[in-house]
């Protein structure tokens, strides 16, 4: 039987992971659970070990490359298999992610909105771009999310991630994760604010409770409601139109 080998998530929203370096050679015989490659970002290395024993039939990856979570690295497969099938579809996958990687760019934690009237706006986050808006009550014309809400989106999709990450990380058998964030009232200052996490799960309790802090405690958007400090604010004169 062959196995994909694939670039671990390893850290909660890591958009990639390094190739730090192969330990083995292609045509190298590996047994089960022995060490086959490093890869790391800047906050977290792993080991990739071989899931069975064989051999270590492709690299698809070379040491120093950084692809996304989920990109087939290798394959590990008996000797004689034919592993034409399993090496196309992961030659695909590769070809996919490069295509997606060249239609577009992470924003790398730089955001801009923009607004040139009104209450309404426009984000844009490398590639990306959505709007932002206020109630019509409140002088808005409803073409987006507040950007209260779209804060509370951003909590609640760390959360979910980084309960992904802390149950991925203990072989903790989890599907659908969904965040629910609410915050009080629904207009003016936030007076409280509340985030509900349901799990589809048949881990303990004790378990559960395990993850889901530990998973608040690396939400990075999480850990700046806790900061002692707030933004630098800075402001620099633009172009007027005449």
């Amino acid at each position: 039987m062959s196995h994909v080998l694939r670039m671990a998530a390893l850290e909660p929203g890591a958009s990639s992971g390094t190739l730090l370096e192969w330990l083995i050679d292609e045509e190298d015989t590996v047994t089960a659970a022995a060490p086959i490659a490093t890869v790391g970002t800047a906050g977290a290395t792993e080991t990739v070990i071989s899931p069975a024993e064989g051999v270590f039939r492709r690299q698809f990856v070379t040491a120093g490359e950084s692809v996304p979570p989920g990109t087939p690295i290798g394959v590990v497969a008996v000797p004689d298999e034919t592993i034409d099938d399993c090496v196309a579809e992961a030659q695909q996958t590769l070809e996919d992610i490069d295509t997606h990687a060249r239609d577009t760019s992470m924003p790398n934690r730089t955001v801009t909105a923009s607004t040139d009237g009104g209450l309404s706006g426009q984000l844009e986050a490398g590639s990306f771009a959505w709007r932002y808006d206020e109630p019509a009550e409140y002088g808005g014309t409803e073409t987006g999310p507040t950007p209260v809400d779209i804060f509370l989106g951003g909590l609640a999709a760390c959360l979910s991630l980084s309960v992904r990450y802390q149950a991925d990380k203990r072989d903790v058998a989890i599907g659908e994760i969904a965040v629910t964030t609410t915050a009080t009232p629904d207009h003016g200052p936030v007076e409280t604010l509340e985030a509900t996490i349901r799990l589809e799960t048949d881990a303990d309790d004790e378990t559960v409770d395990h993850l889901v802090d530990l998973a608040e405690r690396g939400c990075h958007v999480s850990q700046l409601l806790r900061a002692e400090y707030g933004p630098t604010i800075n402001w620099e004169r633009g172009e007027t139109t005449t």
